[in-house]
């Protein structure tokens, strides 16, 4: 019954986030009601994994996942209360679209890995993929949630100090969580890869 739940769940959210990257390229890289729809659901049904590591139905580490999962839903809520007009760019792409391209293409092809690992049908391709593309996607969604974060500080700071001091520490503990959330995939890329042999 474990197994067939998180077959289905994997299943459901590769078929989700690859829903909302081709929603978002189709829209002309909009995100309307509809894909904010899209994200929300994609996003807090992340929260389940978080449950998954506590009940060791997989083998990630709790405080990995819990880091990962609530930093991204900590953002989520901010890009929903941000006006458009305040969002900050890095080489012509605001902080939402960075993290549509990073968050989407990692999770499609994450959720898509441990799928076809349920069904016993391991693909070397998703592994060399999911244990690749992070060198790239990961420092572009975490460019992406920094933009975000800096652009909530500029908004709030004119009606609550306090707020934006609280979003500042935020920030700050990216540079203590990154490096460190960083190493941990580039050890699991060499533990893997050896053992698909790429």
């Amino acid at each position: 019954m474990r197994k067939k739940y998180l077959i289905t769940y994997n299943f459901l959210l590769a078929i989700g986030w690859s829903a909302l990257l081709g929603y978002w390229l189709l829209n002309g890289r909009v995100l309307d009601r509809g894909g904010w729809g899209l994200l929300t659901v994609c996003q807090l049904a992340a929260a389940l994994e978080v449950m998954h590591a506590g009940l060791n139905w997989v083998k990630t580490p709790v405080f990995t996942c819990l880091i990962q999962v609530s930093s991204r839903i900590f953002v989520l809520l901010l890009m929903l209360f941000l006006p458009g007009a305040d969002l900050l760019s890095f080489v012509g792409l605001d902080g939402i679209a960075l993290i549509l391209i990073a968050w989407s293409i990692t999770e499609i092809v994450r959720y898509s890995y441990y799928f076809a690992n349920l069904i016993e049908r391991p693909w070397s391709v998703l592994t060399y993929l999911r244990y690749t593309l992070f060198l790239v996607l990961y420092p572009l969604g975490v460019t992406g949630e920094v933009l975000i974060i800096v652009a909530a500080i500029l908004a709030v700071k004119k009606v609550s100090v306090l707020l934006a001091i609280a979003l500042g520490l935020v920030l700050l503990s990216y540079v203590y969580f990154f490096p460190k959330m960083y190493q941990y995939m580039l050890g699991q890329r060499k533990l893997k890869l050896v053992e698909s042999s790429w």
